[in-house]
């Protein structure tokens, strides 16, 4: 099991190793460990063929988002299936994977909910094909530097009003903590969770409608608040509450991407509020909430 996780997470590190061109045997190295992933998957029972046609197909929709053909409808045709598959991917609904649990019903604090964890193959390999056919990544030490000087307000308000609407509405109460399963946590949540709900959420939803309405007034912020609203809902399964502040979270994701053009800001933004969150506060949530 952790081989095949291993190997996924080589496979998203090794976008960032491609090199400003994105060309040669080097700009493909994610794909051969994606490949090597999902054959130890397969070994271990996490993958099945049902899952690796999931996989396929929605990596040749991803493209023709990405590399649109110049045929109208082959172009609709490649966002429904997008759609349609990017939907049943995120939500585990799409047949033949088994993602491990690695955290069952752990009470961080007396007063929070049980939590749980699962490696989420599906997910990550979502995120992963987004990113490889449908990002800018950032390319050089001199980018990331710019970026960060753009992103930090942003970020940090992203944090600051987040927890204190949870503060606030009863959400959370402060609880500083470093439990055991803080490595295994950071791990999973940065590149498991928060690359692949941005690069769904804003590389596509917010990235197109922000395209499809450029030459409208106020078209990029509409497109943030819609993308946003998508993920919002997209937590509805933790309640009114839940929604509203992931909401309200997705405004600030959407905020560092708008600002910055890159996608690792509004990924380094989800994971710093995430992080401050389980850290220094009730995680998930108080269960009377």
């Amino acid at each position: 099991m952790a081989l095949t996780f291993t190997l996924l997470t080589l496979a998203l590190a090794a976008l960032w190793a491609r090199g400003p061109q994105r060309t040669g045997a080097r700009a493909w190295a994610w794909l051969g460990l994606l490949g090597a992933a999902s054959a130890a998957g397969w070994f271990h029972g996490i993958v099945q063929p049902a899952a690796l046609v999931g996989l396929l197909g929605f990596g040749f929709a991803t493209v023709g988002v990405y590399r649109p053909p110049a045929d109208r409808r082959l172009r609709l045709l490649a966002h429904v299936g997008f759609v349609a598959l990017a939907a049943a991917l995120m939500t585990h609904l799409w047949p033949g994977f088994a993602n491990p649990r690695v955290i069952d019903a752990r009470q961080f604090t007396p007063d929070a909910l049980p939590f749980r964890l699962h490696l989420n193959f599906d997910k990550a390999a979502l995120g992963l094909l987004i990113l490889a056919f449908g990002a800018r990544l950032l390319g050089s030490w001199a980018e990331v530097r710019t970026m960060l000087v753009r992103l930090w307000p942003v970020a940090l308000g992203t944090v600051a009003v987040l927890m204190g609407a949870a503060l606030v509405s009863g959400y959370v109460r402060f609880a500083p903590k470093l439990p055991p399963e803080t490595a295994l946590w950071l791990w999973v949540n940065l590149c498991f969770t928060c690359v692949a709900e941005e690069a769904l959420f804003r590389g596509y939803l917010q990235q197109q409608l922000a395209a499809a309405w450029q030459h409208r007034r106020h078209g990029a912020a509409a497109a943030l608040g819609v993308a946003a609203l998508a993920f919002g809902l997209a937590h509805a399964g933790g309640g009114p509450a839940y929604v509203v502040l992931s909401t309200v979270a997705g405004l600030g994701y959407g905020w560092a991407y708008l600002r910055t053009g890159r996608i690792e800001a509004a990924i380094l933004t989800h994971f710093a509020l995430n992080t401050v969150h389980f850290l220094g506060f009730t995680y998930p949530a108080l269960a009377r909430s």
